[in-house]
Parts: structure tokens; sequence; C-alpha cells
């Protein structure tokens, strides 16, 4: 019987109408937040970076995101999101070159290699739709993102709560 991928998440890893200077930026915030919860150990940060680097993560859908994600140093496989109040540049995962206008950055981690074509390939099918991205684009903060999100992604998907307060 196959397993349930679960990307855990929280509202700690959900930033809406941020603001960053450039990909870079974006990456580091939302990695050191997974390391502040736990989801992942101190080398992750370097390993993501340089993974983006040389393997680019943006995606040229209708509304272009990033999906930058690396299978090492992760406690646990994890999903960290971030929706920018101004694009900043990622360069395209087609190898082209070309340097995407994004809006959205989902930041993930796997514990099992196998499952990142799995993961990749529910985003595309899920975020190819404009009016989804537009949807959490235009979400009222991170608990209104997560709920989206949980719609969206449904099994792939748990919401821990971390803060204290009453989950999902």
């Amino acid at each position: 019987m196959a397993s349930v991928i679960g990307l855990h998440t929280c509202p700690e890893l959900i930033l809406s109408n941020y603001e960053a200077a450039d990909r870079f930026q974006v990456i580091r915030e939302l990695g050191r937040r997974a390391l502040q919860h736990g989801y992942v150990e101190k080398p992750f940060m370097p390993t993501i970076l340089e993974r983006e680097e040389s393997y680019p993560t943006g995606l040229e859908i209708s509304l272009p995101i990033a999906l930058p994600h690396v299978g090492e140093y992760c406690n646990r496989s994890f999903l960290s999101m971030a929706v920018l109040k101004k694009p900043v540049g990622f360069y395209s995962m087609d190898g082209s070159g070309k340097e995407l206008k994004v809006e959205i950055v989902f930041l993930f981690g796997i514990t099992n290699p196998q499952d990142q074509v799995k993961v990749l390939k529910k985003f595309m099918q899920v975020f190819r739709d404009r009016d989804s991205l537009q949807i959490l684009k235009d979400a009222a903060g991170p608990r209104q993102v997560l709920e989206i999100l949980k719609q969206l992604l449904g099994n792939f998907l748990i919401i821990e709560n971390l803060s204290g307060k009453e989950g999902e």
C-alpha cells in the first residue's frame, strides 16, 4: 500500500505580502522559519541556496511561481510559502536561463527522495490554474492561505499548529 505524502506546515511557515530584495532573501527567510520550528537542520540553508544556483526552480505558468526544494537535512517533509508583495526574479527550471518575475514561492523539503517527483507533479497539476494562484495571492493572511492550500493539496498537506492555538 502506497504511503501518503505529507508536507507538514503551520501558520508560522506562511508569509503573506512579504517584501524581498531577491530570490535568496525569500529562500533564506522561508528556510530560517523551517529551521526555527525544527523541520530542518542547519546545513539545509546552504544546501538549498546552492541548489537554487545550480538547478533553478522558477516555473513559467500563467502566474510564475518558484519551487525551491531539497531532500537533505530535513527532519520532516514540509512546505513553507511566501506570497510576495512585489515579484522577484527566479530563473526558469527549464534550463533556458530565462528570468521569471515570481509572485509566489513554495519552498519544501522531502525526507523520502522518491516523493519529490510526486510532489512536483501535484504542484504543477494544482497550480497551473491561474485562479488557484490568484486566490492564494489575495488571501488575508497565513491562516486563510493554509485553508486554501488544504483544499487544493488535500492529503499532500498536513497542517500543524506550533503556536499553541487550536489547529486546522
